[in-house]
């Protein structure tokens, strides 16, 4: 299993209290909403007005998982009185620090508001980003969601989230699920459960719309939203649903519990608790740092992902979306050259190097593949070598799983799914133009936000032409999130998805519909069947 590190890249079990009340009463008496002075359930937070949006940054949508409250469920965050400042981010939750530490408190589980400033005569849209990471890094603050000028200004009202991540958030043991009513391990999307629950209960304050809420994430958040697309906790939470670059094909959850512990199963030993008298209370003991670097121990947890358990996702999400559709109004997508951020471009390999390497890759999986791939994919397919083995990597790590959900959750009388595909590449930089279409991409173009792209550290200018195709994502973002259909305002046509016409809007300048039917399917229906 590869999993895509660089991306940045939510009815939970106990209801939120708030100013004296609980989620389903209204504020009390004395708690007044302004454009800034917003009276959550929890209490009155202050935020800032900065340019066009209002900014409302770190207000907890849970307590603090620490001590006896890791890895259960998040429990309703407490009340406070007076008013809250929240101007700044909060914690990120605790992940690498890439130099041998640890950066991050466990006390992370926070949010973020973004709201048009003067504030709207009717309540708008809102739109709830996860972040990335492969389960184990990112944050609600980093690039580009640390500043969304455009996108908050565009009609509807931005929410990011902080989850657990790594084995803070998705450790799953025999004695956690007898504690847990059955469950054990997804402790991460419980977070973003608790964090949509939030959102229904609170954005009206801020302006928003409960009743249009689109949830989306890139590369594992885009994972968490198909798992929580199939939880009967998150339902009727989101309106709308947006996944961009990652897809899980069927099983790739496994079956069951039983099908986590395995994964799992060095970390009480690792840590010498496994002999303890009560093993969760020596694991709970454990400081965060010590756990995060414990996970990072080389060859020890390869990956990290949800579980299928009784109460969040009690059955493979694949599955159920291929039999009964999504419930909400779909977008998903994936980028032309997600893979491009793995391997160098630039680095030599010719036809000879590139057919070996195909070989030594896919034929331990599926004897004979390699020969097809080839065939599939010969070495002047791209560009070079080096990029035809990126699209190879590309269409195998996530296009032809993107593909595969799509036409699994799409059909008639279902809810339609709205396919893309991002293939523009960086104008102004020769660094990130030599990536092309890379993974996380498209994100700075969906957030209007250029300041720090990829990991330049150098702010980028995008070319005019640029800023118009990020205008026109924003847009088509925002009425989906409006309305469940991304059409509208004299934009550039796009037809929904369905497995027969497999029509897709190709995002790069000009916008349009990608020609023909569908996108490299022959490599795609091929792909599919390799382990």
């Amino acid at each position: 299993m590869k999993i895509q590190y660089p991306g940045l890249v939510v009815l939970i079990l106990a209801s939120l209290t708030g100013c004296g009340g609980n989620a389903t009463t209204p504020p009390p008496i004395g708690c007044v909403s302004t454009s800034t002075v917003v009276c959550t359930k929890s209490g009155q937070v202050q935020g800032a007005i900065e340019g066009a949006f209002r900014a409302f940054r770190g207000i907890p949508f849970a307590a603090p998982p620490v001590g006896n409250l890791r890895w259960k469920p998040p429990a309703a965050p407490a009340s406070w009185q007076g008013i809250r400042t929240a101007t700044n981010f909060g914690n990120i939750c605790p992940q690498t620090d890439f130099v041998g530490g640890v950066q991050g408190d466990e006390d992370c589980l926070t949010l973020n508001v973004y709201a048009s400033n003067p504030p709207a005569s009717s309540k708008q849209p809102v739109m709830v980003f996860i972040h990335g990471g492969g389960w184990v890094l990112g944050s609600a603050q980093a690039p580009p969601f640390d500043l969304i000028p455009l996108l908050a200004s565009n009609g509807v009202i931005v929410v990011t989230v902080q989850y657990r991540i790594g084995l803070l958030g998705f450790f799953a043991h025999p004695l956690l699920t007898a504690e847990g009513n059955g469950s054990s391990g997804n402790y991460g999307l419980m977070d973003l459960i608790a964090a949509l629950k939030w959102v229904h209960d609170n954005i009206a304050e801020f302006g928003g719309d409960p009743s249009r809420v689109m949830m989306f994430g890139q590369s594992a958040g885009s994972g968490a939203v198909q798992a929580l697309l199939a939880s009967p906790a998150a339902k009727g939470l989101f309106s709308s649903a947006g996944m961009e670059s990652f897809a899980a094909p069927s099983g790739w959850a496994g079956s069951s519990l039983a099908d986590a512990y395995p994964l799992y199963a060095n970390f009480a030993p690792l840590v010498h608790c496994d002999t303890a008298a009560d093993v969760l209370a020596c694991l709970r003991g454990l400081t965060a740092d010590t756990v995060v670097l414990t996970e990072l121990l080389p060859g020890q947890f390869p990956y990290f992902y949800y579980n299928i358990e009784p109460n969040i996702v009690p059955e493979d999400p694949f599955t159920k979306l291929q039999q009964l559709g999504s419930p909400v109004p779909l977008l998903i997508g994936s980028n032309s050259d997600e893979a491009a951020d793995q391997e160098d471009p630039g680095q030599p390999l010719d036809a000879n190097g590139y057919a070996a390497l195909i070989h030594s890759q896919f034929d331990p999986l599926l004897a004979g593949s390699g020969n097809q791939i080839l065939s599939l994919y010969p070495a002047t397919f791209d560009t070079t070598p080096r990029y035809t083995h990126i699209d190879v990597e590309t269409d195998f790590y996530t296009t032809w799983e993107t593909r595969n959900l799509a036409r699994a959750a799409s059909g008639a009388q279902r809810p339609a799914v709205w396919r893309y595909l991002f293939t523009h590449r960086y104008e102004n930089d020769t660094y990130l133009n030599s990536l092309r279409a890379f993974h996380t991409a498209e994100l700075y173009f969906v957030t209007g936000n250029f300041r720090v792209v990829y990991y330049t550290e150098v702010p980028y200018t995008p070319a005019p032409d640029e800023i118009t195709l990020s205008n026109q994502i924003i847009g088509y973002w925002a009425r989906f999130a409006a309305t469940g259909d991304p059409n509208g305002a004299g934009a550039a046509t796009w037809l929904p998805y369905d497995a027969v016409n497999e029509s897709i809007m190709q995002l790069d300048n000009p916008v349009g519909a990608l020609p023909g039917i569908g996108y490299r399917n022959a490599q795609c229906d091929f792909l599919a069947t390799v382990p």
